[in-house]
């Protein structure tokens, strides 16, 4: 796979992430020659608050299993 294709396979997964998680907002940061991922809650009192991993997976894994905020009524 070349640099581009796997830089615009990068991009298509942040944004699948972020399409599929929209109570996290989630971006990439470049870490000693590699990209990881950091998700970090929108609204109090969902869990976890943050995440970072450098795996797409563990962080849709972690993020499938999130407890969302408690209703406020």
């Amino acid at each position: 796979m070349s640099q581009a294709d796997e830089l615009h396979a990068q991009q298509r997964e942040l944004a699948d992430l972020q399409q599929d998680f929209p109570g996290y907002r989630i971006w990439q940061e470049p870490m000693g020659g590699r990209l990881r991922l950091v998700a970090v809650r929108r609204t109090p009192g969902t869990s976890p608050h943050t995440l970072v991993t450098t795996d797409p997976f563990e962080l849709r894994s972690a993020l499938a299993n999130s407890t969302p905020s408690p209703d406020p009524s």
